[in-house]
């Protein structure tokens, strides 16, 4: 899909409501969107993380396994996002995500979007603040998981005694 389509759609996204017209142009041409059926992986864990994606339709499940095994991690859903670790560095992704329904996706590589803030400093920091905000509330969440758990255990331990 063109640009100017896909403003359109990026013009809905919380991520990107801050943005201009002209920024959501440039942002739309630096990604294209992409189309998974249920149960087609997005993303595997141990591949190369390489692109950020925007749900822009449908949900996705998170595993921490390749081949997607057990209990999901997370469920998502439009309008968030995942990948964001691989606008720092590209590494090997640490799950996999994988369509839950029909699901569409606005993926954007590390490198456009490292283009983008170098072309526009001012629209891409105010959209990696508002990653490190979800990101922040994500590690709140999953410290605060562990912190259930190591309840959860000394209360096992102690009435196992």
């Amino acid at each position: 899909m063109g640009g100017t389509t896909n403003v359109e759609l990026l013009r809905q996204h919380p991520l990107l409501a801050r943005m201009t017209d002209e920024q959501l142009l440039r942002f739309g041409r630096a990604g294209e969107l992409e189309l998974f059926k249920p149960d087609e992986d997005i993303v595997v864990a141990g591949t190369l993380g390489d692109s950020f994606y925007l749900i822009v339709s449908g949900s996705a499940r998170v595993y921490a396994t390749a081949n997607a095994t057990g209990l999901p991690l997370a469920t998502l859903q439009a309008p968030e996002f995942f990948g964001e670790m691989s606008l720092i560095e590209p590494a090997l992704r640490s799950a996999t995500v994988r369509a839950a329904e029909m699901t569409e996706v606005f993926r954007v590589p590390q490198f456009a979007m490292a283009n983008l803030l170098q072309d526009d400093p001012a629209a891409m920091t105010s959209v990696l603040v508002t990653i490190v905000r979800v990101l922040s509330a994500r590690l709140r969440q999953a410290n605060q998981l562990v912190g259930s758990v190591k309840e959860l255990s000394a209360f096992l331990a102690g009435s196992l005694v």
